[in-house]
This record gives C-alpha cells, sequence and structure tokens, in this order.
C-alpha cells in the first residue's frame, strides 16, 4: 500500500459548497486563483534589483585578492572621482560570517568616497519614492572597478617609460 492509496477513493471528489455560498461567492476557476497570488514578492524589490540591466547577482563564496591584484584595484580607486562613471564588481555577504554572498556588476555615478571608513558610495540610477539611492560599498569588498577615465597607473602618474640604472 502507497502513501497516496488512503485517499485513492476521495481525491477527485469536489469539496462540497452550500448553495447560500455558491450564491454569494462563486466558485473561481484556478487561473482566476493564480492571479491572486501572482503580485505576491517574499522579498520586496529583489525582482525589481535582478531586473535591472547593469546589475547581475551571482551566488558564490568570497574571492581574496592577491596581493598584486589587490595592489592592481588600489591604483585604480586612487583614480576614481566624485561625478565620474564607474563599472564596480563587488562581493555583498549574504550571511552573518560573510563568507557566502554576491558578486554584484554595477554601473553608476560615483557620489562620494571616505577614505577613513573607507567606502565608496555610487548611484545606479535606482529610486525609492522621494529620492535616489545610493549604494555604500566597503574597499574590503571591492574586486574590480573600472571605466573610461581610469588608466594605467603609471601614466595617471606622469611616469615615463625609462629604464633605471642600477
Amino acid at each position: 500500500m502507497s502513501k497516496n492509496d488512503n485517499y485513492d477513493d476521495i481525491i477527485d471528489i469536489e469539496r462540497p459548497w452550500p448553495r447560500d455560498i455558491l450564491r454569494k461567492h462563486p466558485k473561481m476557476s484556478p487561473r482566476d486563483r493564480a492571479k491572486i497570488f501572482a503580485p505576491f514578492a517574499a522579498l520586496r524589490g529583489h525582482s525589481d534589483r535582478l531586473g535591472e540591466e547593469d546589475v547581475k547577482l551571482i551566488r558564490c563564496k568570497r574571492t581574496e585578492l592577491s596581493e598584486d591584484e589587490a595592489a592592481v584595484l588600489s591604483d585604480k580607486l586612487l583614480q576614481v572621482r566624485k561625478g565620474m562613471t564607474v563599472t564596480l564588481t563587488y562581493f555583498q555577504p549574504e550571511t552573518e560570517d560573510g563568507e557566502i554572498g554576491f558578486n554584484i556588476t554595477a554601473a553608476g555615478t560615483v557620489t562620494g568616497i571616505d577614505v577613513i571608513y573607507r567606502t565608496l558610495k555610487i548611484n545606479t540610477g535606482r529610486t525609492n519614492e522621494k529620492s535616489f539611492i545610493d549604494d555604500v560599498i566597503k574597499f574590503d569588498d571591492l574586486l574590480d572597478i573600472s571605466g573610461s577615465e581610469i588608466i594605467d597607473i603609471d601614466k595617471y602618474l606622469g611616469i615615463d617609460d625609462c629604464e633605471f640604472l642600477e
């Protein structure tokens, strides 16, 4: 005897409805009933964030940058100024320990850099009812920065290509 055999005799029987209830509330088709629950979203704003063209969410473990990668990122971060349009890739932790989360790629305008708290504010164009929303990204969570104004660090510092005498 399988689990479902217990209900074989009643599974296809329709639920009894008193006539006075059916007059006030006619039965809905399954299609109309499904429409009631369609707008439900457990995570407010999550589908909007996923639907944005300039934001990609990929669930993964935290990636630690090598010393060389961190140096290149630091050189790029040195060039970032308020008002620049940049594309960032950063890690947004999902768990409390910060090891599992999302690698997010977002494009927007830099609205602020705080070197004391080591954060970067970027406006990706998302808004709430009253104003634009700035995303605050910690320097430690940054994985990559790119933009048309970010150039090779030697050109930025004005160092010519020359051989140094030993």
